[in-house]
């Protein structure tokens, strides 16, 4: 099924899905809802896209604006976070949008994304920068990302293996990503950008970190059709495991998976 609820995804999956240096045909949504006091989950859980039917994004929104209708009072505030294998297309920038719009309670939003949804298309950054002004919050995936991604929605017991450019990966999508919504204001955000690093990268065009620093680009084949329309898993591969931060550990034991 397109959507399951409280139900891990396995490492195979996660491996697949969220290798920053692959270009799979599926889009995976991992999601949590809580409110905002609590630790434990009011709602978790993972989609896929419906081929040909839905986006995992909108599954996702129906199914959390159904069960805030249902159980949820006015009063209370919630934080939802996302893990997302791509960014968001510009129809489903628009549906959380509008759930947002019509949504009856306070929402805290977090958006986590292993790699970019043809950011080079102009209707898909305004999508972005809509969700900015919205106080969405958006970022590019790192290791410490992918460490929290695997620990809560695959395995607590697992341990995070980093496959091959991972970091160079992530730094070059996370500095498209900001230099594309800074463009709204024609003002690059300097402290968007490491602060660590002074090479010749924190100063080119979208288009030359294209070409130059992205490691195995590959693009779906269409711009209006999200990457998912395959439903088909290539041969997979699980990374051999090392061992695992105890702050990672630490860190996500306050957010169990777990309902009332």
């Amino acid at each position: 099924m397109p959507l399951m609820l409280r139900k891990e995804i396995s490492e195979e999956e996660f491996y697949e899905q969220f290798c920053n240096t692959t270009a799979p045909h599926q889009t995976l949504l991992c999601f949590s809802l809580k409110e905002d006091d609590k630790t434990l989950w009011r709602l978790w859980g993972h989609a896929y896209n419906n081929p040909s039917q839905c986006h995992a994004e909108v599954l996702v929104l129906r199914e959390t604006e159904d069960y805030l209708g249902a159980n949820i009072p006015n009063a209370t505030k919630f934080s939802i976070i996302w893990f997302l294998s791509y960014s968001p297309c510009h129809l489903c920038c628009d549906e959380i949008t509008n759930f947002l719009t019509k949504c009856q309670t306070k929402i805290e939003f977090i958006i986590k994304v292993a790699r970019p949804y043809y950011f080079s298309n102009d209707q898909n950054q305004k999508g972005l920068r809509m969700l900015k002004r919205q106080g969405v919050l958006i970022k590019m995936m790192e290791y410490s990302d992918y460490e929290e991604c695997l620990y809560l929605f695959v395995d607590p017991c697992s341990n995070f293996t980093a496959w091959p450019d991972l970091e160079v990966q992530s730094t070059a999508h996370k500095i498209i990503f900001h230099h594309l919504l800074a463009q709204e204001d024609n003002t690059l955000d300097a402290h968007s950008f490491p602060t660590n690093d002074s090479s010749s990268v924190h100063t080119g065009s979208a288009s030359d970190f294209e070409s130059h620093i992205l490691v195995n680009k590959i693009l779906p084949e269409d711009p209006n059709k999200t990457p998912d329309k395959k439903d088909e898993f290539s041969d997979i591969r699980t990374p051999q495991k090392t061992c695992i931060t105890q702050r990672t550990i630490e860190d996500g034991k306050e957010v169990k998976r777990k309902l009332f």
